[in-house]
């Protein structure tokens, strides 16, 4: 079959609010609204309340988010074409469109060129809100509607179209949609694409993933967090950090070993403004970047798999993969979130 799609997204459709606090009363604002982790999950009655009350807190930014609707809205941008298959809420005086934060979802991604398949669910859009002092984040999520996301939503002739599927990371604690979609998109001959999200995703799944990778065609992306703990949950050893470096190195043997003697997996682990490694067929590369003083990273790497897998798909060689991906994600660390415009993506074109 024709592959008319390049790359088939599929995850978590949220929505990002940036509210900033200043450093000086941070402390109160984090108190007042009970956000006492660096991350947490909270009911979304809760996060309404605390949206109500952010005029309080400083200005708000708000824009499309989860990690492969990123990926969507920048391989869209860069002129890719490209799919993206998620779950919104309804609104409740019309249950026919999406509710308030669920069109803006729409807004933001169509335009950046990206073709939608989404279903209502009888829950709200899921958001995630990031309240950023100058030297700290706290975020306050509450997926909702994301979470309704299931086997029946997933449009089998979309992943017969596409070159490759790219499923959110944050899905692998659902070993059943994940598989049913690696297992389509094996049947139609389709790469599949994983970013593994956080190191705890990473370790607690580290055994199917490696599954997953022993079985599937896959391209699978993680930072060097992510690689550590992976590594190491599947070593049997503690993950920890050395002087406060992590040892990627010893990775190496690992990943060699995992990608040696077949075209996948491809492993790519994203190393901030040192660039990226990726493993292939045995052997490691390493892709230089430049570094930036960033205002946000929320997306960044999110931007540089949207910038991998649109070069990937246009059969560049992985070294011109990375370098795109590199490119995207500094364009990304200069805003807040994905609040991106195609003008800024104009002269990196994956195709060319």
């Amino acid at each position: 079959m024709r592959k008319e799609i390049e790359l088939l997204c599929v995850g978590n459709a949220l929505t990002d609010i940036f509210a900033t606090v200043n450093t000086s009363d941070k402390e109160q604002v984090f108190s007042r609204f009970d956000l006492n982790h660096p991350v947490q999950h909270i009911e979304m009655e809760e996060l309404s309340a605390i949206l109500s009350k952010l005029p309080d807190a400083g200005d708000m930014v708000v824009t499309s988010g989860g990690g492969a609707a990123n990926v969507a809205k920048i391989a869209g941008l860069l002129g890719t074409k490209v799919c993206f298959t998620g779950t919104i809420g309804q609104d409740i005086d019309n249950g026919a469109q999406a509710d308030k934060y669920g069109q803006l979802f729409i807004k933001d991604l169509s335009a950046a060129g990206v073709e939608l398949k989404l279903q209502l669910k009888p829950c709200p859009t899921g958001i995630c809100l990031y309240l950023k002092a100058a030297d700290e984040t706290r975020i306050a999520s509450s997926p909702s509607a994301a979470l309704e996301l299931s086997e029946d939503d997933i449009n089998t002739g979309d992943v017969c179209r596409a070159r490759v599927v790219v499923i959110d990371g944050f899905m692998l604690g659902r070993p059943g949609l994940v598989k049913y979609i690696l297992d389509q998109a094996e049947q139609a001959g389709t790469v599949a694409a994983i970013d593994l999200s956080s190191p705890g995703i990473a370790m607690d799944y580290a055994a199917e993933i490696t599954d997953y990778a022993n079985r599937y065609s896959l391209i699978l992306f993680m930072n060097e967090n992510e690689a550590a703990a992976y590594c190491k949950k599947m070593r049997n050893e503690e993950w920890g950090m050395r002087n406060g470096n992590l040892p990627l190195k010893e990775a190496d043997s690992f990943f060699k070993s995992l990608t040696a003697g077949k075209p996948f997996p491809i492993i790519v682990v994203k190393l901030g403004d040192r660039g990226a490694v990726f493993f292939s067929s045995g052997d490691k590369h390493h892709a230089e970047t430049q570094a930036v003083s960033p205002m946000d990273s929320t997306g960044a790497g999110d931007a540089f798999c949207a910038g991998f897998l649109s070069a990937w798909v246009h059969n560049k060689p992985l070294s011109e993969c990375a370098a795109l991906g590199n490119q995207a994600a500094r364009i990304v660390l200069d805003v807040m979130g994905t609040q991106v415009e195609r003008k800024q993506f104009c002269n990196l074109h994956a195709s060319t």
